[in-house]
């Protein structure tokens, strides 16, 4: 399996920090982002290789790559920033090298199981699944309590009734990919989300999956108050960045 790290945003909820720091390599709680994520996914000993893209300030990605302890492949987007569709079809040769793959946000931190989820994904067979929390109202992603399929997102339910088997969850910006997916990528797509319909369209829904650890947690480090409360956080002990 490969691992895949979505690197190249502005990280314009980080301004001005990320004015002259890509937003892979803010500090938290004195390692870079990407840093944290890295780890996670070696860690996990699950993945053949690491791919990391690359757009604003790719220079500094540069220099990190040079120096990190963890080796990984560097993808410079050039020209427009292309989103998630972009980078799966600028690395789908590096992706396609193995049988899935894993797409991972860097301004996300967690502590999944990795080996775990990725043995699951690899039994049930889907050509994707999305590592969600299931919450009670509201949501990101909304999927089908009784196939586990993935049926639209906020813009489609919002302020409409869901039905009664439709539930609502958090998306936590990791998933695990089969190689076949890359069929469904052209080279024109930005969001990950009209190649999840273009693949449920073709039969091959993508699920959900939920992760099983009590002790699962996991943050969007996107903003400056998540910033803040990772660092106390970590400082309280409620969080472990490094176990």
């Amino acid at each position: 399996m490969r691992g895949f790290i979505l690197a190249a945003g502005f990280g314009t909820r980080l301004k001005p920090i990320t004015d002259k720091v890509p937003k892979a390599l803010v500090p938290v709680y004195g390692e870079p982002l990407l840093a944290h994520n890295l780890r996670i996914l070696h860690k996990s000993g699950v993945f053949s290789a690491i791919g990391v893209n690359s757009h604003y300030l790719h220079e500094q990605m540069e220099r990190f790559q040079k120096g990190s302890s963890i080796p990984f492949e560097l993808f410079y987007e050039a020209g427009e920033i292309r989103g998630t569709g972009g980078a799966l079809y600028f690395a789908r040769n590096f992706l396609a090298a193995d049988d899935a793959f894993l797409i991972a946000n860097v301004d996300i931190l967690h502590k999944f199981d990795i080996a775990e989820l990725s043995t699951r994904f690899m039994r049930e067979g889907r050509i994707c699944s999305l590592v969600s929390i299931p919450v009670e109202s509201g949501g990101t992603i909304f999927y089908d309590n009784s196939s586990g399929d993935f049926s639209g997102t906020a813009s489609d339910y919002g302020g409409a009734g869901r039905g009664q088997n439709i539930l609502g969850a958090e998306f936590t910006g990791v998933a695990f990919y089969r190689r076949e997916f890359l069929d469904f990528v052209n080279d024109d797509d930005f969001s990950i989300i009209p190649i999840w319909r273009r693949a449920a369209a073709a039969g091959r829904a993508p699920g959900i999956i939920i992760p099983e650890k009590s002790d699962s947690w996991w943050m969007d480090i996107g903003t400056h108050e998540a910033l803040a409360k990772i660092q106390a956080d970590v400082n309280d002990g409620v969080v472990d960045l490094w176990n």
